[in-house]
């Protein structure tokens, strides 16, 4: 149903016509429908649906009814008995692709993924040139794990619309998943040539960078997140570990000063810049670093380990074989095996 453009002083006018014609007819169908259409404006979706069932009553096989009342329990997140309606509508018009692709929206938001697809796959096979329902059919499969499936589908939505930025950035990210770091890379390109502003494809795009260690092309992109939106902790910490990446250390502490000043429980943040003050050799910062990532996160392993390389450093071994002995404890907990022995060999070197 299509909004209506309306004054609020409009809107009033309207209703106050409707409620006369139906004073006047309570059968009057199409003032239902003329007031169910304000309601919708407004937002009242649960008004809509009360003259929706008053249609209903009427004339229990309207499908455009049980249409509109499917999307708005679909507004009120009443998700089952949107599919009830959109399920309705299909056993009265099965060649109606908007029902389909509606239903199949419902089970998105329902995480049913499979009954999604169907849903979509549907609606194309009645309207070949949908682009929303290989769209979202695309999300569908990436939400179970079918990344080439996803692809083909964003593949058709760039076909059928080549200016589609939200295509070539959605297909940019399933590259992304599968390490195809250079289709990633030639898709955010894309997407951000016809979407400069958009934050998401530049960081993703910086993150893509980062895996193949083109590292200024990654701060580059980080750097443009930020100026579009200075108050994002997460980019200030991924430029701030590519400096790293780069050994510029200074850089780095102040990327990480930054992202915890946006986010003081910043655990990783903390535990990186606890890593670069040790690197340069300012050990009681990294200390108190490490020890700040701990008190958020109690079973920080890595942070417990690189403590104990800084009193390490410090020629505390005492205070080495602890937070060494602790970080074994975890690692060994999270079954992660390779740093478990690892941080054992170090201890047995400490002995």
């Amino acid at each position: 149903m299509g909004k209506l453009q309306l004054e609020p002083q409009d809107y009033q006018d309207a209703m106050a016509k409707f409620n006369l014609a139906l004073d006047n007819d309570p059968n009057k169908i199409e003032a239902y429908y003329g007031r169910s259409e304000i309601y919708s404006a407004l937002a009242d979706y649960a008004a809509a649906i009360k003259d929706f069932d008053s249609i209903l009553q009427r004339q229990p096989n309207d499908p455009l009814a049980y249409m509109f009342r499917g999307y708005s329990y679909g507004q009120l997140q009443e998700y089952q008995n949107a599919v009830a309606d959109y399920t309705q509508v299909i056993s009265f018009r099965p060649d109606y692709a908007k029902a389909y692709y509606n239903r199949g929206t419902i089970y998105n938001q329902l995480e049913e993924y499979e009954n999604a697809i169907t849903d979509y796959t549907a609606a194309i096979r009645l309207d070949p040139d949908y682009v929303e329902a290989y769209y979202n059919r695309g999300i569908a499969h990436n939400k179970l794990q079918a990344s080439q499936n996803a692809i083909a589908d964003y593949t058709e939505v760039i076909r059928l619309n080549p200016q589609d930025a939200e295509g070539y950035y959605n297909r940019a990210n399933t590259y992304n998943k599968i390490q195809e770091y250079q289709r990633a890379l030639s898709d955010y390109n894309q997407a951000i040539s016809l979407n400069p502003k958009d934050i998401e494809a530049y960081y993703n795009r910086a993150n893509a960078y980062n895996k193949i260690k083109e590292h200024q092309s990654a701060i580059a992109d980080y750097t443009q997140v930020i100026s579009l939106n200075s108050r994002h902790a997460p980019t200030y910490y991924n430029r701030g570990t590519t400096y790293l990446a780069c050994q510029e250390h200074q850089n780095a502490i102040a990327d990480f000063t930054a992202a915890i000043r946006l986010n003081p429980n910043y655990a990783e943040a903390y535990y990186n810049r606890g890593i670069t003050y040790n690197k340069i050799q300012e050990y009681q910062n990294a200390i108190a670093d490490h020890q700040r990532a701990i008190s958020f996160n109690p079973n920080y392993a890595e942070a417990y380990g690189n403590l104990g390389i800084v009193y390490q450093n410090l020629g505390e071994k005492r205070q080495a074989v602890k937070n060494l002995q602790k970080a074994a404890e975890l690692f060994q907990q999270q079954n992660n095996r390779n740093l478990y022995q690892y941080v054992l060999n170090r201890i047995e070197e400490l002995k």
